[in-house]
């Protein structure tokens, strides 16, 4: 083998060596690079798990922050709502309290003033019957006086109806005939007053739930009562409706008075020579003693017949009031709804 094969083979050995030593140094020059980026992907990996953990801490941390600021809140406003029912309550019952007491005053002073009219009125009706009798005993007493063929020379002294000395003589029949018309007289005032008074307190109890519903309306529209609550509106118009006049006591006087009346009435009927049974109508009694006069043909009396004519026209005056009486009864049934259970409120509430 000569020098030139030798150095040939020297040489495809040292570059295959060298060929394996250069792949085994890529390899690992190449092994080395992967794991270094292998270890910067782990770092980054562990840089960003880092992070997010912190950033879920402090995530957790203000979310904890809130929730408890929260409940901090949700217990204030608890306690401060709480605050606000308690004195809202405290106010209603002092409000309630208030009514209840006016409401007591209101009855006691309304049962002393009852107490008070009603003695006045046994009084007065004590008078008024003896002011009958005295009419009734004075007419009977001419009746006797004429059957003897003699006249009164003036008229029975009665209560408010003296006349003076100087008026000319009067007849039994028309004694009785002013005395009816002068009931009359009195009865058309007591029904128009009794008329207007039902059409005041009517007035009052109509117009106050239209009332209600526009202050409510208003106050909704923030034009009125702006520091006030519904609350506040309804106990307003419940002292309004105390405010608006009773009329019960007006129910109870006038039946009494309309029973006095009709009892007056059989006493003239009485007077005019018709007996008149307690158990039969005023009506009915009228109708006989016309049929009683003028089944006397040439000798009926016609001053009877005209004043029957009149106490019939006070008995249907008398009818007339008997309706204002229940209209006033109904009127004054809803003024105490208004008070006891409201139209603006739940039925049959307590406010």
């Amino acid at each position: 083998m000569d020098t030139g094969q030798l150095t040939g083979i020297i040489f495809v050995i040292i570059t295959v060596l060298g060929g394996g030593l250069l792949f085994r140094y890529v390899r690992q020059r190449q092994q080395r690079s992967a794991d270094r980026q292998a270890a910067i992907r782990q770092a980054d990996a562990e840089k960003i798990a880092a992070e997010k953990a912190a950033t879920e801490k402090v995530t957790a941390e203000k979310v904890a922050i809130a929730r408890a600021a929260a409940e901090r809140m949700a217990a204030k406003r608890a306690t401060m709502e709480k605050t606000v029912a308690a004195k809202a309550a405290a106010e209603k019952a002092a409000v309630e309290q208030a009514i209840t007491e006016w409401a007591a005053a209101e009855q006691a002073e309304a049962e002393r003033v009852q107490l008070r009219r009603a003695t006045e009125e046994r009084r007065e009706a004590e008078e008024r019957e003896g002011r009958l009798r005295a009419v009734e005993d004075a007419i009977a007493e001419w009746v006797e006086t004429e059957r003897e063929g003699t006249r009164l020379a003036a008229p029975p002294v009665v209560a408010a109806t003296s006349r003076a000395k100087d008026q000319p003589t009067y007849t039994r029949i028309e004694a009785i005939h002013q005395q009816v018309r002068s009931t009359a007289e009195i009865v058309d005032k007591e029904v128009q007053e009794l008329d207007y008074i039902k059409n005041r307190i009517q007035a009052g109890v109509d117009f106050l739930p239209i009332e209600f519903r526009q202050t409510v309306d208003e106050w909704k529209e923030g034009k009125i009562l702006r520091r006030s609550t519904l609350e506040d509106i309804k106990v307003k118009f419940r002292y309004k409706a105390y405010s608006v006049e009773d009329g019960y006591e007006l129910l109870y006087l006038y039946n009494q008075w309309l029973s006095q009346q009709q009892q007056k009435l059989r006493v003239f009927v009485r007077l005019l020579g018709t007996e008149v049974d307690l158990s039969e109508s005023i009506q009915s009694a009228i109708e006989r003693a016309e049929r009683h006069e003028q089944e006397k043909h040439l000798e009926m009396d016609v001053d009877v017949i005209f004043t029957l004519r009149d106490i019939r026209a006070i008995v249907e005056k008398l009818f007339g009031m008997e309706i204002i009486l229940r209209d006033l009864q109904e009127v004054c049934r809803k003024r105490t709804d208004q008070i006891i259970a409201p139209s603006w409120e739940a039925k049959g509430s307590s406010r």
